[in-house]
């Protein structure tokens, strides 16, 4: 189904985010400062996109609403507020740990509606926050000693979440043409 490929294209930019971060010291902090936003925002009108496909399951729209503008909000932050690794770091931190917390807030959604889920792909999207709230820990305690790992951390973060957001999205095509 077409529809979810807004769903891929959020992974995809959020993958690349990730892989932006990673790299940001080859490419130029100017260079970063532009991608990051820009594969944020992308990633988000995506999202908001997807959440508008009519055939989805309800508490995925509003999940996936919620996600959309999320990442359009952190990409304007992204792009406009931080001036120094520092506060770009400590959004980022925001930013995980708001992902963490809504993956396992659509996992207890999920568990209450009518959706037909399997078990395993609820607690592999549950763990899934878990890491994102522990990876924002991780990232708040890495920048006060080194900040350019807390960058690595963070991409390698956002580059999982995209990657996690492609699987979804596969997943999720082979539930909507079932049904």
């Amino acid at each position: 189904m077409a529809k979810v490929n807004y769903l891929t294209f959020t992974g995809i930019a959020l993958l690349l985010a990730g892989i932006v971060m990673l790299i940001s010291e080859k490419i130029g902090v100017g260079i970063s400062k532009i991608l990051i936003p820009l594969l944020f925002i992308t990633g988000g009108i995506f999202s908001v996109l997807f959440s508008q496909v009519k055939t989805q399951i309800k508490a995925v729209k509003q999940y996936q609403l919620i996600h959309g503008v999320g990442l359009i909000l952190f990409g304007i932050i992204f792009g406009l507020v931080p001036n120094t690794l520092s506060d770009f770091l400590s959004y980022a931190t925001y930013f995980i740990l708001f992902f963490g917390f809504i993956e396992i807030t659509i996992c207890f959604a999920l568990v209450n509606s009518d959706f037909k889920f399997k078990w395993g792909d609820l607690i592999s999207r549950f763990i899934s926050g878990f890491f994102g709230l522990i990876g924002g820990v991780l990232i708040l305690a890495t920048t006060a000693t080194d900040q350019f790992s807390a960058l690595a951390i963070t991409g390698i973060i956002t580059a999982l979440m995209g990657i996690g957001i492609v699987f979804f999205s596969v997943k999720l095509e082979k539930i909507m043409i079932a049904s």
